[in-house]
């Protein structure tokens, strides 16, 4: 299901992120030892084992009270409502703007359980370039999550470029 944010919002989330010299884990990321902290062993570590320094900037997907991206820059960009993190829902799952619907979309797209995927920052660069002068979209679905993509110029029989065209990359 394709899922449409704020183009704008989107991107000064990442620009936290990318500026931010520490990141948030996710749950994966938090059990991946490449992240550990030196001399860390645990088979049930907690964020205090994690090297926020080694968490690549990014943004995570979280399907929760709705469906939003969020910056996992630390320490967070805070909403100016002074409501925690700052987010962009998606418009189809927003609770704010949809009471009714958002979690049928939630569950349709993301799957019943709660939780947070991560979205790498060159991921996001790329779905924002491919999108520019409109919204940003993701397709989310319980297995896959995949965004627009702008594909190098392929070069014809001839050597001359075609152009690029719009793909799409999964995460």
């Amino acid at each position: 299901m394709k899922l449409h944010f704020d183009h704008a919002l989107v991107a000064r989330l990442l620009a936290h992120a990318q500026a931010a010299s520490e990141h948030s884990p996710t749950y994966d990321q938090l059990d991946d030892p490449a992240f550990f902290k030196a001399g860390v062993s645990s088979r049930h570590p907690t964020g205090a084992d994690v090297d926020r320094t080694k968490i690549p900037a990014g943004l995570m997907l979280v399907g929760d009270n709705g469906i939003y991206l969020m910056s996992n820059g630390y320490p967070i960009l805070g909403d100016p409502d002074g409501h925690g993190s700052l987010v962009a829902y998606a418009s189809e799952a927003d609770p704010r703007t949809r009471p009714d619907d958002w979690y049928d979309v939630k569950r349709a797209s993301f799957g019943g359980d709660d939780g947070a995927e991560f979205l790498s920052a060159d991921t996001i660069r790329k779905a924002l370039e491919a999108t520019v002068g409109s919204r940003l979209w993701i397709d989310v679905t319980p297995a896959r999550i995949s965004c627009p993509y702008l594909a190098s110029p392929q070069k014809n029989r001839s050597g001359q470029p075609d152009g690029g065209s719009g793909k799409a990359c999964s995460e």
